[in-house]
């Protein structure tokens, strides 16, 4: 674990900063993870709209299993309802630990289970829960038009570094949804940090950041910011010194959908605690939501 976690940052994975390489190699955040988060209202929104989409699948389907695409599980919690109610769900995560406390809970008692089997990487808990050991931005070993629904939540799409990481990575999700599926996302939106002390300052300093980078990379040479984007935060976390998330708008999001080949069905827009839907959502969201769950289908 201690050769893995000090891998330099030359033979990190594609999309993977640093800070997010030391988050999933990090076991104790695994272990801790439902109770550090237990009771944020949106864990329990998120997991209820999942839910609700399924249903509709649910209701129009006599035939072949439902199959649910979970990008980044971390420890199953909208997993497990999917899976007690017939769905067959992958959970693709970067986190061993992640995984492990999934086959844990699966497996352990803590949810209805069947037999379970192991193998490699990949694991099965009573032919419903399965998990993969994967990259967000390597999502070529998914399987052609073989899921009903996808859905990547708490803005773990985030955590790829890089718009051409995140966009390829919805492109290998559309590429494995079939033709009716759907995906969901959820997002941080950085409207907010103007409202934040100090957030006037850095917003101004971060697009004059952006700036530079887009000027490096029409030709200019030996500028440290390659790989930022705007959006980006690097920031200390649960011990962690260099945590890292981009943040987005809502016009950021919604050209990344269309890139990737999605058109949106559905838009959310959260207050600012992301507990419920943004009241008066006309008057000024970019400034006031607290983030945003697209709902998105296959463009025809």
């Amino acid at each position: 674990m201690n050769e893995a976690r000090n891998r330099p940052a030359w033979q990190l994975p594609p999309g993977v900063a640093r800070g997010t390489w030391d988050y999933v190699q990090s076991e104790p955040i695994a272990v801790e993870y439902d109770q550090f988060h237990a009771g944020h209202p949106l864990l329990e929104l998120d997991r209820q709209l999942v839910l609700e989409i399924a249903s509709s699948y649910e209701a129009s389907n006599e035939q072949e299993a439902l199959r649910a695409l979970d990008l980044g599980c971390g420890t199953g919690r909208v997993m497990m309802p999917l899976a007690l109610r017939g769905w067959q769900v992958l959970g693709v995560d970067l986190s061993q630990s992640m995984l492990e406390q999934v086959h844990s809970k699966w497996t352990g008692g803590e949810v209805e289970s069947g037999s379970d089997h192991r193998g490699g990487e990949v694991f099965g808990g009573g032919g419903d829960v399965f998990g993969a050991l994967g990259n967000l931005a390597q999502l070529e070993f998914l399987q052609t038009a073989s899921f009903d629904l996808a859905y990547c939540l708490y803005s773990s799409i985030g955590m790829v570094q890089g718009r051409s990481n995140r966009v390829g990575m919805m492109r290998e999700v559309g590429r494995s949804l079939r033709k009716e599926g759907r995906l969901i996302v959820h997002v941080h939106n950085r409207g907010t940090w103007w409202r934040d002390p100090g957030g006037v300052k850095r917003c101004l300093s971060d697009r004059w950041r952006s700036f530079r980078e887009s000027r490096k990379q029409r030709g200019l040479q030996n500028s440290r910011d390659s790989r930022w984007q705007y959006g980006d935060r690097v920031y200390a976390y649960r011990g962690l010194p260099s945590m890292y998330l981009h943040i987005f708008s809502a016009r950021e999001l919604k050209a990344d959908l269309r890139a990737s080949g999605f058109r949106l069905d559905r838009w959310i827009v959260l207050n600012r605690t992301s507990s419920g839907m943004l009241r008066h959502r006309l008057c000024f969201p970019h400034f006031r939501a607290g983030g945003y769950i697209a709902i998105a289908k296959l463009a025809d």
